[in-house]
């Protein structure tokens, strides 16, 4: 069985599954929702299913997985699929002009010939625009599946044209059996993993492929708590730092949901707080740091994230956000 599985978001799949088996599929699709949520591999899924020889299953979104078209889709290496990413920061318009060339051939060996365009929000106007007229004149060959975590960056005219399902967070229970099914990981484990992803199934399954990842969470969390004492200076120096991390947005996103539990601690919502097994250090933020300054850099964390997928000086931006860190009194 070679079906691309896909964990969760159970009503996106029984929808799309229907459209599939009853040849009612849309031209163009917008799947939307957070980060590592799995719009991907969703819309992978659904690549194979349009293409899938016989999709009669009952389950996922209906691919046999059987098929010469269904194992190539597993592998990555189906002719009548093309997956483009952003080349950098942008999705560029010589990218977007090769879809619009190649949507209007005849599909290589199978019914459609599917794109799937990720990150779309960083594809600037000369680029959407680029797109617009095959959304508007689609063939009747061709599938487009366009998506984005950040759809109010999108052009109306693009949004409007095509069918768009929002993938939401899965509930704590559901990525928790998945990890514990899949990865392996025992039952306190799987809980944590699952509470630092934030009800993103793809971000804790990678978490749990690796392990030195999660596992040095605890060294991290001391390093943020660390830098409320640094002075200006060293502040600077940890920028310096923090520009050739690898994992930089992980460790911003990890900032953002530590501070949120800072919030959530001052407002006494603990049964909300992700970090559970830092709660004492927590509340001694909490305590230390006054509300106005914790939504302040809230604030500068979003913005950072922002800056940082444009072309802006990453120093500069990252220096910027440490001298913005609140200061333990």
């Amino acid at each position: 069985m070679t079906a691309i599985q896909v964990f969760g978001h159970a009503w996106a799949q029984r929808l799309l599954r229907r459209a599939v088996q009853q040849q009612a599929t849309r031209h163009a699709y917008l799947f939307t929702g957070p980060e590592h949520i799995g719009k991907t591999t969703l819309a992978r899924a659904f690549a194979q299913a349009l293409t899938c020889e016989n999709p009669t299953r009952e389950e996922g979104l209906g691919a046999c997985g059987h098929c010469r078209s269904c194992r190539l889709a597993h592998e990555g290496m189906h002719p009548d699929h093309r997956v483009f990413e952003p080349a950098g920061q942008q999705l560029r318009i010589e990218q977007i002009r090769e879809v619009v060339r190649e949507a209007a051939l005849s599909p290589v060996s199978s019914r459609y010939k599917v794109f799937i365009i990720t990150a779309f929000e960083r594809a600037n106007v000369y680029a959407a625009n680029a797109l617009l007229k095959t959304l508007e004149e689609p063939s009747a060959t061709t599938r487009i599946i366009l998506i984005s975590h950040q759809p109010s960056g999108l052009l109306d005219t693009i949004i409007s044209r095509c069918q768009q399902l929002r993938l939401r967070p899965l509930p704590e229970h559901e990525i928790a059996e998945v990890l514990q099914s899949t990865a392996g990981l025992d039952a306190p484990s799987a809980r944590r993993l699952t509470r630092l992803s934030h009800g993103r199934i793809g971000r804790a399954l990678t978490m749990a492929q690796d392990p030195a990842s999660w596992q040095s969470y605890d060294q991290r969390v001391q390093e943020l708590d660390a830098i409320l004492t640094y002075s200006p200076a060293q502040r600077l120096a940890y920028a310096q730092r923090m520009e050739k991390d690898e994992q930089l947005e992980r460790t911003l996103q990890e900032w953002l949901l530590w501070w949120r539990d800072v919030l959530l601690m001052q407002y006494h919502v603990h049964d909300r707080i992700l970090n559970q097994e830092h709660q004492a250090l927590l509340a001694q933020q909490a305590q230390a740091v006054p509300t106005s300054q914790v939504r302040r850099f809230i604030r500068a964390i979003l913005e950072t994230v922002q800056y940082l997928r444009q072309n802006v000086n990453r120093r500069l931006a990252l220096e910027a956000l440490l001298l913005k860190v609140p200061e333990k009194p």
